[in-house]
């Protein structure tokens, strides 16, 4: 989206895995490697660069206009890149999930929110991609009056496709569960409902499992009847991946209460856009958005028994129902476009009109 904005982009950050295959991205300067749920992991690792690497990323960024900072690790270094800047790029704190050690109660959770705060006086713009995240904790913080609202939707940078390919054939109905596999709770339903009923509905995972929730995922599947994993994913790979399921899994446990009930995740947003209906719970913000629009599939509880008797009483029309209201819904619900991408440039270098299709949300 920025380089489509007109920004010329250039990257820093963690691996979390092995290095990134060749893409159309430039070049990262990688800082070094931290864990999946390793918290004190990344500190350190923030840490060593504050004490070491700082020079190559001044030199990086030297004359840039502008700091994107994806977390609160990666703000800490922004903001020290910032200073040995002389303050002179605008600095942008990008937040697409509250991690839990952002919302614990006790020492260390007011310990990291006061990390936050003292950080957060010194952001121009906080970009983040749920109302659910101001209202539950992002107003409280003094960039309170500076948050940019941007939806994970699909970025489209052509027409949207006249004609999408039609459903398979059902049953069996096929659910997909893509992106970050980070819930046992979530496989446990998905497994558990394939085998309640035998072979009417199949389940397809896509995308990275977490070693720290899953650490003996390929096991789990192989025990798992109607269940398979079919490997990680390129964006460009979606259109296909979504038409050969039904619906889209979007029901996360991962920080029940917290994290998982309050944001709109791109599983959402890229189901939607490629015709498969979404299944979300009501009582969080994914079944909130969906019910304000009267699309997808919301269910009020998610006990096996529950969606047992969903699947079981699920009819090919009733599927065709659900997908021709997705089908006619505005696309610009799921997806941005060009418009969109330079709106987000001109916010992060505080140029945007007064007209921006994003104008700053309101606590």
């Amino acid at each position: 989206m920025l380089t489509l904005g007109g920004a010329e982009v250039e990257l820093a950050g963690f691996l979390r895995g092995p290095p990134l295959p060749p893409s159309r991205l430039p070049e990262p300067l990688v800082l070094g490697q931290t864990a999946d749920a390793r918290l004190g992991q990344r500190a350190l690792a923030v840490a060593r660069v504050l004490g070491g690497g700082m020079a190559a990323l001044v030199a990086k960024f030297d004359g840039v206009e502008a700091l994107v900072a994806r977390n609160l690790e990666m703000l800490v270094i922004a903001r020290a890149v910032q200073r040995r800047l002389g303050g002179r790029p605008r600095l942008v704190y990008e937040i697409l999930d509250l991690h839990r050690s952002l919302t614990a109660p006790g020492p260390a959770g007011q310990a990291m929110r006061l990390v936050q705060a003292r950080l957060g006086r010194s952001v121009d713009l906080v970009l983040t991609s749920s109302p659910a995240f101001i209202a539950q904790h992002l107003a409280t913080m003094p960039f309170a009056d500076r948050i940019l609202l941007v939806e994970n939707k699909v970025l489209t940078e052509g027409p949207r496709p006249a004609h999408p390919p039609p459903s398979p054939p059902a049953p069996p109905f096929r659910i997909g569960w893509f992106g970050a596999l980070r819930c046992r709770r979530s496989f446990d339903l998905l497994s558990g409902l394939a085998a309640r009923l035998a072979g009417r509905v199949e389940v397809i995972l896509r995308g990275r499992p977490s070693a720290a929730v899953f650490p003996d995922f390929a096991a789990m599947v192989a025990r798992a009847p109607h269940l398979r994993y079919a490997g990680p994913y390129q964006a460009e790979d979606l259109p296909a991946h979504y038409a050969d399921v039904h619906f889209s899994w979007c029901i996360d446990y991962y920080e029940e209460g917290h994290n998982s009930a309050w944001l709109l995740p791109n599983r959402l947003y890229e189901s939607a856009a490629h015709l498969a209906v979404p299944i979300a719970l009501a009582e969080v913000e994914t079944g909130r958005f969906l019910r304000a629009h009267a699309l997808g599939l919301v269910v009020e509880r998610s006990n096996l028994d529950s969606l047992v008797a969903l699947f079981a009483a699920m009819t090919d029309a009733r599927h065709g129902q659900l997908r021709r209201a997705l089908a006619e819904a505005p696309p610009d619900l799921w997806r941005s476009g060009p418009e969109d991408c330079r709106a987000l440039v001109a916010a992060i270098l505080g140029t945007a009109p007064p007209d921006s299709p994003w104008p700053e949300a309101q606590p």
